[in-house]
């Protein structure tokens, strides 16, 4: 215990250190943060007070119905939390340099484990939870709880259902790295993502939101009453289900009834503690053997690629810019990490599109119809922000320590900058417009509504690499391996949120337009639709304006860095 304390103590006394390191980027950094994150937790609040009022006094689901849908939220935060941990673990406790130096201290491998998965927990779950805590104080201030439930609710409901998902994410690491030294990973990363995809599917099939509505409201108006019969036997025994049961008895007032869930959670929690300490003891060092084994192996194996784009055995590029390319291509496509989070990704797209596909909505106003069309549009534009930031921002960082070789090449930091953006920007706008086309088109059913979302697309693309390619090198941390906590960091979080209060912005000034658009094809049958282009050239300004000065400040940081 006493060698466990002092690298706490270590950790903790850096973490301050660089946190009140008076240097103007840190200052800025900071004062920046604390205003975006300070900003952003207040919106939240306010848009989960709001949702929770209109759905109980407007919408009158009841109180039943409404922890129900909490509990399907909560299943999804739940398998969020445990993905990020599962991706940032295999770095921080299998690949990472640290992991080796104390490896080689007389340190027990558990107490080795026990660190990394509190570094990793607090690392890759920091923004979620901040999130989290936002939605409970909106939630409970509108049913007007007292201040003790917030505190019982965040240290002894919240923080522990939140451990239980890591704490499943890396012991099933554990295990799955073991089965994989003898399957092989790429087959055992198929039947992972697999198993993710069929356990979300599986469960919303199961519980059947549609149908639990239609069951509810058939007992009109004693839908506020306890109907737990209607709950299939399965998520009783789930951690989101014990959380929106502890939730509702204590919404109302009976902490009886409430207690047992929160026990449930404490000590599952405790008992996944205990059992993860005796499989790191047993399998963490085997683990950690298979995977420096398997890295020794590729590196010994490893010759020069090929170029990537030859013709009649040519290289198309110049000697230089085929290098940068190669070096880039490989970087990511050898990453397990980089691999696993980007067929996630895809999996999520491609339910996007199919769930936009399936959708057979009609709407009554014109209201609707524009806020439906714009948050089809505001969720493509956060997928190309999150892509963005999981695989733009962490580029400049990736260059790593040998970034010094690459300022002694006969390279221009000018034209680097150039290639980063283009070269991003080319394979991310590919992406976001077929994502555009298909799921606008597929939601609308209008060939000039799908023009107009492309081209706004492309704005929202050229913005968001421009800033993310810019804060990388602004925000670059060349010590860092793991491109999953480079885009977990302080500063990947601030470019996060200035890119949603972009894309906030953006909607916001088509709010109007297209109200006014619906408002003419619904009651004139046609619109003329010449007047909107004002909007869309006014945001195509601001993006352009914003592009160019993140670029100016991107160059700089990638001149002065290294």
């Amino acid at each position: 215990m006493r060698e466990l304390l002092v690298v706490l103590n270590t950790r903790a006394q850096s973490f301050l250190k660089h946190a009140f390191e008076f240097r103007w980027q840190s200052l800025v950094q900071n004062l920046s943060s604390l205003l975006i994150f300070g900003g952003f937790t207040i919106a939240v609040f306010f848009i989960s007070r709001s949702v929770t009022d209109y759905a109980m006094s407007q919408a009158h689901i009841g109180l039943f119905l409404f922890h129900r849908f909490l509990s399907m939220l909560l299943y999804v935060f739940f398998v969020t939390v445990n993905v990020g941990n599962m991706i940032v673990s295999f770095g921080t406790l299998y690949r990472s340099q640290e992991v080796g130096f104390l490896m080689s201290l007389p340190i027990s491998h558990a107490k080795i484990f026990l660190i990394k998965f509190v570094d990793n927990f607090f690392y890759s779950s920091s923004t979620l939870t901040l999130i989290g805590l936002a939605v409970l104080l909106g939630y409970g201030s509108y049913f007007d709880m007292p201040w003790y439930f917030y505190f019982v609710v965040i240290f002894l409901v919240m923080l522990p259902f939140m451990l239980i998902s890591g704490i499943l994410a890396v012991t099933a690491l554990m295990l799955l790295i073991r089965i994989g030294a003898r399957i092989g990973f790429r087959l055992l990363l198929m039947l992972l993502v697999g198993a993710y995809g069929a356990s979300v599917y599986a469960y919303f099939r199961i519980t059947n939101p549609m149908a639990l509505v239609e069951d509810v409201m058939k007992l009109w108006p004693n839908v506020n009453d306890y109907l737990g019969y209607l709950d299939p036997q399965f998520v009783k025994f789930l951690p989101n289900h014990w959380v929106a049961e502890f939730l509702y008895w204590s919404i109302n007032g009976d902490p009886a009834r409430a207690v047992p869930y929160l026990a449930l959670l404490v000590l599952t929690m405790l008992g996944l503690i205990a059992v993860a300490g005796l499989m790191a003891r047993k399998f963490y060092y085997e683990s950690w053997l298979a995977v420096s084994n398997l890295q020794a192996a590729k590196n010994n194996s490893a010759s020069k690629p090929p170029g990537l784009f030859r013709l009649d055995g040519k290289n198309l590029f110049s000697p230089k810019l085929d290098a940068l390319m190669r070096r880039d291509f490989w970087l990511f496509f050898r990453e397990p990490s980089q691999w696993l989070h980007l067929v996630l990704m895809f999996v999520l797209l491609l339910m996007f599109v199919v769930s936009v596909a399936t959708m057979n909505i009609r709407f009554d106003s014109p209201g609707m119809e524009t806020n439906a069309f714009l948050i089809v549009f505001l969720f493509n534009g956060f997928l190309v922000a999150s892509i963005c930031l999981r695989f733009i921002f962490p580029l400049v960082s990736l260059e790593g320590d040998a970034f010094w070789v690459i300022r002694s090449a006969p390279i221009v930091m000018n034209r680097l900058y150039w290639y980063k953006v283009l070269g991003s920007m080319g394979v991310v706008l590919a992406l976001a417009e077929t994502l555009t086309i298909s799921s606008v088109f597929l939601f609308s059913q209008s060939v000039y509504l799908t023009t107009i979302a492309a081209i706004m697309m492309f704005f929202v693309v050229l913005t968001l690499v421009g800033t993310n390619v810019a804060a990388g090198g602004y925000f670059a941390v060349f010590k860092e391996k793991n491109p999953m906590r480079i885009a977990s960091s302080q500063g990947a979080s601030l470019t996060f949120l200035g890119s949603m209060v972009y894309l906030t912005f953006v909607s916001t000034l088509l709010v109007i337009p297209f109200n006014r658009y619906f408002q003419q094809s619904e009651f004139a049958g046609m619109a003329t639709p010449h007047w909107m282009h004002w909007s869309f050239i006014l945001i195509g300004l601001i993006s352009m304006a914003i592009f160019f000065l993140s670029s100016f400040i991107g160059v700089k940081a990638l001149r002065r860095s290294g």
